[in-house]
């Protein structure tokens, strides 16, 4: 019983965290927020450009002003080079009148609704 040891203790606590290879490399990031979320907010902000990067702080360019962040808190982005500077010609807006005239064609043309049992459902018209 003397020779017994008891077992060694485990450190729950201490987590390694991922790091992409291209983080090294990327000139766009993807930055987490790691403040209380509402349901369906996604974790990542982004893509925010790089400005510096160390081995462990990147600082990054945020809605003009430039931030620090852990290496832990970004991921990258693979941004396509063509994209970012091609901006498509905004289209005329369409006057109120046209679409008026688009909501009429659309609510005429609904098809008829038709139970399993046969019976046919009409929409009323104000709310359809």
């Amino acid at each position: 019983m003397q020779r017994l040891l008891p077992p060694k203790t485990q450190h729950h606590g201490q987590h390694s965290v991922f790091v992409s290879k291209d983080l090294s490399s990327c000139s766009h990031v993807f930055f987490r927020t790691d403040a209380l979320r509402k349901g369906l907010q996604p974790p990542y902000e982004g893509p925010f450009q790089v400005l510096d990067r160390n081995e462990k702080i990147f600082k990054i360019n945020k809605n003009g002003k430039e931030l620090t962040v852990n290496i832990d808190r970004v991921k990258p982005a693979y941004v396509l080079r063509d994209c970012e500077s091609t901006r498509l010609p905004a289209s005329e807006p369409l006057t109120p009148q046209e679409t008026l005239q688009e909501d009429r064609t659309a609510r005429t043309t609904r098809p008829e609704t038709v139970t399993r049992s046969g019976r046919r459902v009409r929409f009323n018209p104000r709310y359809a």
